[in-house]
C-alpha cells in the first residue's frame, strides 16, 4: 500500500471523537479506569440515557482496548444511526478488547446486563437490544447486520390454555462462535463453543443439548446441519492458507499436516497493536 492508498484509507475512515470518548469513559468508569480512555468512540453517535455502568472485567486496561464504530471491514458506510442507550441500573461488560463496528446500536433496559467476551469482534450495522441478559463468549465473531435480541417486547396469551409467557429470556453465545451476516439471535438463545451459524438464519432456542460438537447451525428457524466443523481463528495460519490457494488455481482443497491448534497470539497483537 502506497502512501496515496494509505491516506485514503484513512481519510475513509470514522474520525475519533476524542469529546464524545472522554465523556463516555469518564461518565461511567472509575476515574482510575477511565484516565487510560479504554473505549474509543469512532464516527458519529448519539447517546440517549447514559445511567447505567460500564464494568471492565480485564487484568490489562490499555488506551483503546475498546472500539466503537471504527470501519475495518467495508461492508457498509457510514450512515450516522449509531447510538448508545443505557438505562438505570443497566450495566455493559467487557472482559478484555472489544471491536465493534460502524452504524451500530447498543440498547441496555434498566437491570439488564450485556457482556462481551474478551477479543470478540462484530461487523457494522450490528444491534445489541438487551432488556434481560445477553453474554457472547470470547473470541466471537459476527459479521454485518446481525442483531441480538432478548425479549419480544410485548406478552402473547396462549387462547388454549390461558397462559402468558416470560417475555425476556437471556442469550448466551459460547466462546469462538462465528456468526454469519443478517443472523439474527433472538430470547432464549444458547450455542456451544465453536458453533458456526450460517448468514441469515434465526436462533431461537437452546442448541447446547446437542450431542455433537463444533456444529454448523443455519435455517430458519436454525437446526443443526452438520458437525466436525471448525473455524481458523489464527490469522497466521490463515495466510499460509490463502498463499496456497493463490499458488495453486485449480486445487479446492488444502490439507493440513498436523492437527489444527490456533495460537490466538497473533489476534491479540492485532487487537493492542493494529486495530
Amino acid at each position: 500500500m502506497n502512501l496515496l492508498d494509505k491516506l485514503i484509507y484513512h481519510c475513509s475512515q470514522p474520525r475519533l471523537r476524542l469529546l464524545h470518548s472522554l465523556f463516555f469513559n469518564f461518565k461511567l468508569l472509575p476515574i482510575k479506569q477511565a484516565i487510560k480512555l479504554p473505549i474509543y468512540i469512532y464516527g458519529p453517535i448519539k447517546f440517549y440515557w447514559l445511567c447505567g455502568k460500564i464494568e471492565l472485567r480485564s487484568e490489562k486496561i490499555f488506551s483503546g482496548m475498546i472500539k466503537l464504530g471504527r470501519n475495518n471491514e467495508f461492508f457498509n458506510g457510514t450512515d450516522k444511526s449509531s447510538f448508545i442507550l443505557m438505562e438505570k441500573n443497566s450495566k455493559i461488560i467487557f472482559e478484555g478488547p472489544c471491536a465493534i463496528g460502524n452504524n451500530y446500536k447498543i440498547r441496555v433496559t434498566q437491570n439488564a446486563e450485556l457482556i462481551f467476551g474478551a477479543y470478540t469482534f462484530f461487523g457494522s450495522s450490528i444491534k445489541f437490544i438487551c432488556s434481560n441478559k445477553i453474554k457472547i463468549g470470547a473470541y466471537t465473531r459476527c459479521a454485518y447486520e446481525s442483531q441480538f435480541v432478548d425479549s419480544n417486547f410485548h406478552f402473547v396469551l396462549n387462547m388454549k390454555t390461558g397462559n402468558v409467557t416470560r417475555r425476556e429470556s437471556e442469550i448466551l453465545i459460547g466462546k469462538c462462535n462465528w456468526i454469519g451476516n443478517r443472523t439474527s439471535i433472538t430470547k432464549g438463545s444458547k450455542t456451544k463453543d465453536f458453533s458456526i451459524i450460517c448468514a441469515g438464519s434465526l436462533m431461537n432456542k437452546d442448541y447446547t443439548q446437542n450431542e455433537e460438537n463444533f456444529i454448523m447451525l443455519g435455517g430458519s428457524p436454525a437446526k443443526v446441519l452438520t458437525s466436525g466443523l471448525k473455524r481458523i481463528f489464527s490469522t497466521e495460519i490463515e495466510k499460509d492458507i490463502i498463499y496456497f490457494f493463490n499458488n495453486n488455481p485449480k486445487a479446492n482443497n488444502y490439507n493440513l499436516t498436523s492437527e489444527l491448534s490456533d495460537d490466538f497470539k497473533d489476534i491479540h497483537y492485532w487487537f493492542e497493536h493494529m486495530m
